[in-house]
């Protein structure tokens, strides 16, 4: 019988340094131990709202299809805060701004900024911005400390666009989440040391699904990874909204629409979605069945997966769509019962 080998502390260290992040040091133990009767008495700064309501300082998220006006709504940001004017109707945190919109040339750059601001204005809101930039494992964040120790009232960084910044992806689907995860880590522990926010732009997927943050392109990985996510969409009829939800802000969604000048409009708050389609297909087989069904049999009636429909039946009935009248069994709500299908 072979004999198993003795660790050596050699192998450990070399265990210890494999299991460490890629580029990020193994922090030392004293550095991570907390104790909650330190933290009962512990007082905090509060987190600075860069938009009140909307955009914390952090590490946020803006998703939204190709063309829907993502980069519009940036740059109508950047300007805000450089000012210190209004946004969606709100009054913004004024400080430093830096713009990497990493989509866009000089010349496009210049014209976008004229039909906002006008060609006449006296002085635009003075701000940094690249239309280049390292990714953010070779020099990336680096540059970005850089400009933060360079300005004297650093508050946002906008990226226009993840893709152009984030390492390349990995192969496999447990990598790909990896690498989803860490290309935003680095974003998130900058924010947060140097209290600003940044406010990465981000593609939505073509598939829709009733939970916008299933809408974000890529792995769960990257929602899982920002302390806020917005979306910019549009609903069937056309019209545009903005939902956002995070870790230091409340759930919204707002109407919203693009003036003349590219700058959105806050048009309250959005009091009714239309209902998705997959969510019609199960009220209208709970209303025709006329009693209770199990998730099983919803799934079958709809043709879907039993976990997808036992996951959007407890939606629906935390929404006041169904009841549950017994352990498995869902029928339509008692104050949903006259609703036509």
């Amino acid at each position: 019988m072979t004999e198993k080998p003795k660790r050596t502390r050699a192998s450990f260290e070399e265990a210890k340094a494999a299991a460490a992040p890629k580029g990020l040091p193994l922090p030392a133990y004293d550095d991570v131990m907390r104790r909650t009767d330190v933290l009962q008495t512990q007082v905090f700064e509060a987190i600075k709202e860069i938009i009140p309501g909307i955009l914390p300082e952090g590490l946020s998220m803006l998703a939204g299809r190709p063309k829907v006006g993502k980069s519009w709504f940036g740059l109508e940001i950047a300007t805000a805060v450089a000012a210190g004017n209004w946004c969606l109707g709100k009054p913004c945190e004024q400080g430093d701004v830096l713009g990497l919109f990493l989509e866009d040339s000089d010349r496009r750059m210049q014209n976008r900024m004229t039909k906002m601001l006008g060609a006449h204005k006296s002085i635009w809101p003075r701000f940094d911005y690249a239309t280049t930039w390292p990714r953010l494992n070779v020099g990336g964040i680096d540059w970005m400390k850089r400009w933060i120790d360079g300005v004297a009232k650093p508050r946002l960084i906008i990226v226009d666009i993840l893709q152009k910044v984030r390492p390349p992806k990995g192969r496999s689907q447990e990598s790909q989440y990896e690498s989803d995860y860490e290309a935003l880590m680095s974003m998130q522990a900058l924010a947060a040391e140097a209290k600003v926010a940044i406010l990465v732009l981000h593609h939505q997927r073509k598939a829709t699904a009733d939970d916008l943050i299933d809408t974000v392109s890529g792995t769960l990985g990257l929602t899982g990874g920002v302390d806020h996510l917005m979306v910019l969409g549009k609903d069937p009829d056309g019209s545009r909204y903005i939902w956002g939800n995070g870790r230091e802000c409340e759930e919204f969604k707002l109407a919203v629409q693009f003036d003349a000048n590219m700058r959105l409009e806050n048009l309250g708050l959005k009091m009714r979605d239309q209902m998705s389609p997959e969510r019609l297909r199960i009220l209208s087989v709970l209303a025709k069945a006329g009693h209770s069904m199990s998730i099983a049999a919803v799934a079958k009636a709809v043709d879907d997966d039993y976990a997808n429909i036992k996951n959007l039946l407890s939606k629906m009935c935390r929404d006041g769509l169904i009841e549950r009248s017994e352990v498995g069994l869902y029928r339509i709500a008692s104050m949903q019962s006259d609703l036509p299908i």
